[in-house]
């Protein structure tokens, strides 16, 4: 019996001395998060944790630091956190160690450390930094990209993880807030599950890309459901919708575990309590938009936001603020506003200490600014705002002692779905900013996201170091990346060509607008004669740009055809067939025109009208291929400006002649 004990005692040993060797042999990394890490730094050191086991084979652990740590056969060890956070880091630079005994870190930054080839330290000047450090750490040694979510792209899985020795140092970002605005989201919201909603799994996929693109926060406008949801008939006919309180809160809640702080547009427009278009006027309800202000902060999600966004315009939508009865005792609006500015800073103060209040000087609240009669306290920062595409026109000529930012599109709805790349505008309109010192603040409408992932990439770029972006060399990175090399420069071609289709038109839903309106001339027997012109500057670079997605596409690496589809040749195509049915559209209410009674010329140019209507939408249902995307482009799923006419309205105007 004891000779059976000890062969099995033997076997046991002899087991335990070969996966010894065995789990050593192999490469361990372990990340250490530090001894007094909050939640949100973990989170961060669970990110990279996540990281290495998407895109490594390595053999990786995470654990929380503490002196007695056993580190014995861990080839790779990498420290995460502050020197607040972590005591080994704390340590480190008390011992006075070149580069960690240089200059305090600026806010928001990090600096990526070796301290010999196995130990090396993310060191962030704060939590936030903290995750852009261990973001940064990944794109560059594990190779992992913040848009394969968005694009398909999928990075190499690694062996063998190699660290290089890391001395790197991150800039300040030339911006102080960098945001993500939810704006005009419809085909994001509405190709799968609810109406009008994007549902939290793409929340989820918004912030996990934009914090990694360096943004430090977003804004949910159109996830608290915009008051014309309620108001206009074309959204009660799609869907009955409500906000989702749950679904807000638990949006805000995973931002915060990301490390970014949330914005609240305070209209008062919203599902859960709202005044309505008889009590605008704030001499008479001044108390009630207060008591609805302090109702959001109270009794909503929107009082765990940290920033807030208002706009010296009507209180729910983007008219200007004018109460006729005001107008008509000279009340002017300028010293109302300066009052509900300051009534809702008040509240801010009393129910989230530290708040931070934008005004957003729109197209609407901009002649209050000029006047002079709007001058809200100096705590409230000013975001002056781009006309769409990056194009400012002109900057405020005196800032008057109030801290700006700026309000930058990285797309427009009346341009989706269609990529308007021109990220040397946005370059330029950052570099313009800074110059102006209007570097409080640098919002980006971000629209449908998945069809300008390009320039949001862009905006992160330019929001943190503007200096060190060169368009031409992002264009490059850019199409290598995700449709390879071979065919980098005519994708870079074909990008720029659909750009310049659509400046001369508007952009693909302008196009189609421009057909519906002209539709419903015809529908009414208004047959006036229309110029071509409207389109003809667009169709050479679309035709050119059709004919060069062609030639290209046989020399798209296989595992990138699928990012190319989506990304490149789909946009182009389906631009290409909205300028024709728009062409269809006039050729045919020209035919109206000039020839009224050559019924077989109607008929004909009416069967052409209706083919490429239905090309379009056939296109449009079918979308790109890739079934992830299946219903995006739906022509269901336009909102209200510009939903493709259907083949029934073309039918009856026809048949009507």
């Amino acid at each position: 019996m004891k000779k059976k004990t000890s062969l099995t005692s033997l076997k046991l040993f002899l087991i335990l001395l070969l996966s010894h060797f065995v789990g050593h042999s192999r490469a361990q990394t372990l990340l250490i998060y530090g001894d007094k890490a909050d939640a949100i730094e973990v989170n961060a050191a669970k990110d990279l944790l996540a990281d290495y086991q998407k895109t490594s084979k390595e053999r990786v652990a995470l654990v929380k630091f503490n002196k007695d740590l056993n580190l014995s056969g861990y080839h790779t060890l990498i420290y995460i956190g502050t020197a607040s956070s972590n005591s080994f880091i704390y340590d480190q630079i008390k011992k006075g160690v070149p580069p960690l005994s240089g200059e305090p870190l600026a806010a928001e930054t990090f600096l990526l450390h070796s301290i010999d080839p196995h130990t090396h330290l993310i060191i962030g000047a704060d939590t936030r930094g903290t995750f852009y450090g261990v973001y940064e750490f990944s794109k560059k040694i594990l190779g992992t990209d913040p848009n394969t979510y968005w694009i398909g792209y999928q990075p190499k899985i690694l062996k063998k993880v190699v660290i290089p020795k890391l001395s790197y140092r991150a800039t300040a970002p030339a911006f102080q807030y960098r945001g993500y605005f939810d704006n005009d989201n419809d085909l994001l919201a509405n190709f799968k599950g609810r109406k009008l909603i994007v549902e939290f799994d793409l929340w989820k996929e918004i912030i996990n890309t934009v914090v990694r693109l360096g943004y430090n926060y977003i804004d949910i406008h159109d996830l608290l459901g915009r008051p014309e949801y309620y108001l206009r008939d074309y959204y009660i006919q799609l869907t009955e919708f409500h906000s989702d309180l749950a679904l807000i809160d638990s949006v805000i809640d995973y931002a915060h575990s990301k490390g970014m702080l949330v914005q609240i547009p305070m209209y008062l427009g919203w599902e859960f309590k709202h005044i309505t278009l008889e009590q605008i006027c704030l001499t008479k309800y001044y108390d009630l938009w207060m008591e609805t202000y302090e109702y959001y902060l109270t009794q909503t999600p929107i009082g765990k936001a940290d920033l807030f966004l208002q706009r010296p315009r009507h209180p729910i939508y983007d008219w200007a603020y004018k109460c006729e009865e005001e107008t008509s005792q000279g009340i002017e609006a300028g010293p109302l506003m300066n009052k509900m500015f300051e009534g809702l800073y008040q509240l801010i103060q009393q129910y989230r200490p530290g708040g931070v209040l934008f005004c957003d000087l729109w197209s609407e609240g901009r002649p209050l600014w000029e006047s002079g009669q709007f001058a809200p306290r100096k705590e409230i920062q000013m975001l002056w705002a781009d006309g769409g595409h990056a194009n400012f026109k002109e900057f405020p000529q005196d800032l008057k002692g109030y801290p700006f930012g700026v309000y930058i599109h990285a797309g427009v709805w009346y341009n989706n779905v269609t990529q308007s790349p021109y990220p040397a505008k946005i370059k330029d309109a950052a570099l313009m900013a800074i110059d102006r010192h209007m570097t409080s603040n640098f919002l980006v409408n971000g629209q449908t996201f998945k069809d300008f992932l390009l320039n949001l990439n862009a905006c992160g770029r330019c929001a943190w170091d503007p200096m060190s972006f060169d368009p031409e060399t992002f264009y490059t990175e850019w199409t290598t990346k995700y449709f390879g090399h071979k065919v980098s420069a005519p994708v870079v071609e074909i990008l720029k060509l659909t750009f310049d289709a659509n400046e001369p038109i508007g952009g693909f839903r302008n196009t189609m607008n421009e057909s519906v309106k002209l539709l419903n001339k015809i529908a009414k027997h208004e047959y006036n004669l229309e110029p071509l012109s409207l389109i003809n500057a667009s169709f050479t670079p679309a035709a050119k740009a059709l004919e060069l997605v062609k030639a290209v596409r046989p020399r798209v690496p296989h595992n990138k055809i699928v990012s190319f589809e989506d990304q490149v040749a789909y946009p182009t195509e389906i631009f290409y067939l909205n300028l024709q049915f728009l062409q269809s559209v006039l050729l045919f209410n020209n035919a109206l025109a000039q020839h009224p009674d050559d019924k077989a010329m109607i008929l004909q140019q009416g069967t052409v009208l209706k083919k490429g209507l239905l090309a379009l939408r056939r296109k449009l249902e079918a979308g790109s291929g890739w079934e992830k995307w299946t219903n995006f482009y739906n022509p269901e799923n336009f909102r209200i400006h510009t939903p493709p006419p259907t083949i029934e309205m073309i039918e009856k105007l026809i048949s009507d002649l």
